[in-house]
């Protein structure tokens, strides 16, 4: 029996999700669009869709992980100071759970797509795809910033390009997943 209220609700948490954490607007050094309130809506999305996948509920811990770091991390900016580069192991650690953390969360969700797109939709094709550059450019990521020492002169446009990737690709989800959404059976009673 599917609830498609509960359905289209943690859909909506998701891509509002990523909303927060692929786009980053500063006050200064404080977000005003903070990475642990897309954490904290991943959560209440894994909420209202583990009666779909069950695998979700496998991330919450992880997303709980995640959440207290970025809470961490906004409140040290709000000292004009970070997180980041304190400590390699740590941001290395914290990097690869989050890179688990949507590899898994974008493969539930084109499982999900797979259940409930129309006919002649790509949805989870579309995703998987998403994921697998997301995939490759964090991993990417993680590498340049923690191991760029042969990078260095070229640093600046090699973390701009990435930037502009890592949003493209955000965008992109937000777009598949409200199209997801928007798929779902409107004011539908669970059956």
């Amino acid at each position: 029996m599917t609830d498609f209220n509960k359905l289209y609700s943690g859909l909506s948490r998701v891509a509002w999700g990523y909303f927060f954490t692929c786009i980053d607007i500063n006050f200064g050094t404080v977000s005003i669009l903070p990475s642990f309130v897309g954490y904290l809506l991943f959560l209440s999305a894994i909420s209202y869709l583990k009666d779909e996948e069950r695998e979700l509920t496998l991330l919450r811990t992880l997303g709980v992980i995640l959440s207290f770091w970025y809470i961490a991390q906004w409140i040290a900016s709000w000292g004009s100071s970070s997180l980041d580069g304190v400590w390699q192991f740590t941001d290395v650690l914290i990097s690869m759970v989050r890179l688990y953390f949507y590899f898994q969360l974008l493969t539930n969700l084109a499982s999900i797509a797979a259940k409930y797109q129309p006919e002649g939709y790509t949805l989870d094709s579309r995703l998987l795809q998403y994921r697998t550059i997301q995939t490759v450019l964090l991993t990417a990521i993680i590498v340049i910033t923690n191991f760029h020492f042969w990078l260095l002169e070229i640093w600046s446009v090699v973390s701009i390009v990435m930037m502009i990737v890592h949003l493209i690709v955000g965008i992109c989800l937000m777009i598949a997943l409200f199209k997801l959404r928007n798929c779902l059976p409107t004011n539908a009673e669970p059956q």
